[in-house]
């Protein structure tokens, strides 16, 4: 692999960037780390994200999972630091257990790369309480397509 073309920190901005106006920002997962097939993220618990008992709802516990993994593959896939739709990571399939719940303070999930194949990625998220207590773990296999060689032409040229 290639040495990245921005710093993790520059990454991470242009993500925060990108996710205006999606679910991403709707719900306020806020990325604090990627590099070196990791990612980290938090989510703080709101009502907004709470399901009829006043817990986290397993929809914003698996999204934050999810949204997480994919950093995490886009940086292995594309730390160019520029948004490319056919090097974006797709998720294939998800397995989650939900462990227990909260009704207060902080989510962070840590995503890792445990095996990267020539077009797919599997990444293990486990997401955390303030305590550092399990909540989830999550296992996400993602398409992540290679970059085309140097020189190659791109049907729109």
């Amino acid at each position: 692999m290639t040495s990245p073309a921005v710093t993790p920190e520059a990454f991470l901005k242009k993500l925060s960037a990108w996710a205006r106006g999606t679910m991403i920002e709707s719900h306020g997962t806020r990325f604090v780390s990627v590099g070196q097939g990791r990612a980290v993220a938090e989510l703080d618990f709101k009502p907004s994200l709470a399901q009829l008992t006043g817990r986290f709802h397993a929809g914003a516990i698996i999204a934050l999972a999810d949204e997480t993994a994919t950093c995490a593959a886009m940086w292995e896939t594309n730390p160019s630091g520029t948004l490319r739709p056919e090097l974006f990571p797709l998720t294939l399939q998800l397995s989650v257990n939900l462990i227990r719940n909260t009704e207060r303070g902080t989510l962070t999930a840590e995503a890792q790369i445990v095996h990267r194949g020539r077009t797919t990625v599997v990444v293990e998220v486990q997401v955390l309480d303030d305590q550092r207590r399990l909540i989830a773990r999550l296992t996400a296999t993602q398409l992540a397509p290679a970059a085309p060689p140097a020189g190659a032409r791109s049907r729109e040229e």
